[in-house]
């Protein structure tokens, strides 16, 4: 997510950069293997590792690496993908390849690997402002990427879930249902669909590649209010067939109010991981400004909640998914940096389940780039 301007007031070794990922054949597994951590109820530990924060002035392919808003890890390689939120005002719109090698279990490095520009869907460089990149993922056993952007609702352009080639080529998009399409009335006032910086900001697949799950960052226009100090807000979860772009299911995700001293443009669920069949991790965060960022992960699950694919418009009778607190980052540091990427890493020496954490720096705005590392067991 890009904070707006009213809030502006390590140890990194580079390799060479190129716009192809060396061996890309054995890219592209998927970030899911939760193992025994499987199935309806949520894992038992979360605990935190460590992290690894990277300067603010690094460059890598000649632009100033930033903007980190989603990460995905590659089981066969080893190797992680981030995407940076850059509109094309700070370079093109990017994603990287990267290790985070791990020494006795902890953080040790980033090691940049490449960048890949990504291309609209003329070929070409995406325009200025054109997309707001935010989440990526790997497609299993495919040399592809899927990465969403949130669009630019304040203007009507609608948000999208697209798939590129290993070299940022345009693949195609899977459709989206009709009711997240941001529309504005004759005064240039958004009257339903995504509001602006807050549509699809997480994103996920199935272990099979064959879904993708979607969260928009906080509710529909037409469905309920932005999240705000006085209350929660219905966000959706959108289940898709990726071929056919058949919609699956959508639920009701409560999104967290605004803590005390919070801003309403900096709260929303920043990123969604499959645990399981119908089970996921949430990663949430708001800026407190003056003190810093704060992000919870919760577990959260479509069993017993209502389905409201094709309904227009909730009407709050509508049953949402169950959601628990599973980690809470104020309890080891006061400012979490802006977390806003979340995926499943390799295994840990203690054979737990790793968790890696990105943290988008907004170019020098507000935050760091840190990397924060967990262990997740029964």
């Amino acid at each position: 997510m890009t904070i707006p301007q009213l809030i502006a007031a390590g140890v990194v070794a580079l390799a060479s950069v190129s716009g192809v990922l060396p061996g890309a054949g054995s890219l592209g597994t998927g970030s899911l293997d939760t193992g025994s951590l499987a199935g309806a109820t949520p894992p038992a530990h979360v605990g935190y590792v460590d992290n690894l924060t990277i300067p603010d002035d690094l460059s890598f392919g000649g632009y100033p690496v930033g903007g980190l808003s989603g990460i995905d890890f590659d089981r066969a390689s080893g190797e992680f993908v981030a995407i940076s939120d850059n509109r094309g005002e700070a370079g093109p719109v990017r994603l990287y390849t990267l290790g985070l090698p791990l020494v006795d279990g902890k953080l040790s490095t980033a090691r940049f690997d490449s960048m890949v520009s990504l291309l609209d869907t003329d070929g070409a460089p995406y325009a200025r402002r054109a997309a707001d990149t935010e989440s990526v993922r790997w497609l299993p056993h495919q040399a592809r990427y899927v990465y969403t952007s949130e669009g630019e609702a304040k203007i009507g352009r609608p948000g999208f879930v697209r798939e590129a080639g290993i070299g940022g080529e345009f693949v195609r998009d899977v459709p989206l249902p009709d009711h997240f399409t941001p529309r504005l009335d004759d005064n240039g006032t958004l009257v339903s669909g995504i509001r602006d910086n807050l549509g699809f900001e997480g994103m996920t697949l199935s272990a099979d590649g064959r879904r993708v799950v979607a969260v928009s960052e906080n509710a529909l226009v037409q469905d309920g209010p932005a999240a705000s100090t006085d209350g929660t807000s219905p966000s959706r979860l959108l289940v898709l067939d990726r071929a056919s772009g058949a919609d699956l299911g959508e639920f009701v995700y409560p999104v967290d109010a605004v803590p005390p001293g919070g801003m309403p443009e900096a709260t929303g669920v920043a990123e969604i991981l499959a645990a399981d069949d119908g089970a996921f991790l949430t990663l949430e965060r708001t800026m407190i400004p003056g003190r810093g960022f704060t992000g919870k992960i919760y577990w959260t699950t479509t069993a017993g909640a209502d389905d409201v694919a094709g309904v227009p418009a909730l009407t709050g009778s509508e049953r949402p998914m169950r959601k628990e607190l599973l980690f809470d980052f104020g309890s080891v540091t006061e400012d979490s940096d802006c977390i806003e990427g979340i995926t499943w890493g390799p295994r840990l020496p203690d054979g737990s389940r790793s968790l890696v954490v990105v943290a988008d720096n907004n170019f020098g705005l507000a935050g760091r780039t840190t990397f924060h590392l967990l262990s997740v067991s029964d």
